[in-house]
């Protein structure tokens, strides 16, 4: 089940709103393929076609794109063989995003004036 959480700046008062982790539909490596754009899912299944049902690890992950600064949600990939990762690029831009590894470190991407605030407000599946 996935968490549905917001940052917020105390400062500009900005709200970003995002879906992380993964649900039911997300059991299958065909199934996760579909959250990807069409050239990471032929990377993915060259490199996956080696085993007709791959080890894999999926979720939504909190990310900062680079290019729009915005924070969004993004699909990452890890096959377990070949030991590989894949991260989407941004959904709104295209441009690349960083994973948020600390959210309790997030400065707004917008003002730069003060560090995000990060509340689970809810679960999606």
């Amino acid at each position: 089940m996935g968490i549905i959480k917001e940052f917020k700046c105390p400062s500009c008062h900005k709200t970003w709103r995002i879906s992380v982790g993964h649900g039911r539909a997300h059991s299958t490596l065909k199934r996760v393929l579909g959250a990807f754009p069409p050239d990471i899912r032929k990377k993915i299944g060259e490199d996956a076609q080696k085993d007709p049902d791959p080890l894999f690890l999926f979720n939504y992950r909190a990310s900062l794109c680079q290019q729009c600064q915005d924070i969004l949600e993004v699909p990452v990939l890890d096959l377990i063989e070949p030991r590989q990762s894949y991260i989407s690029p941004c959904p709104k831009c295209g441009g690349r995003t960083d994973i948020v590894e600390d959210e309790r470190s997030v400065s707004c991407p917008r003002c730069r004036q003060a560090v995000l605030t990060v509340q689970e407000t809810g679960h999606w599946d």
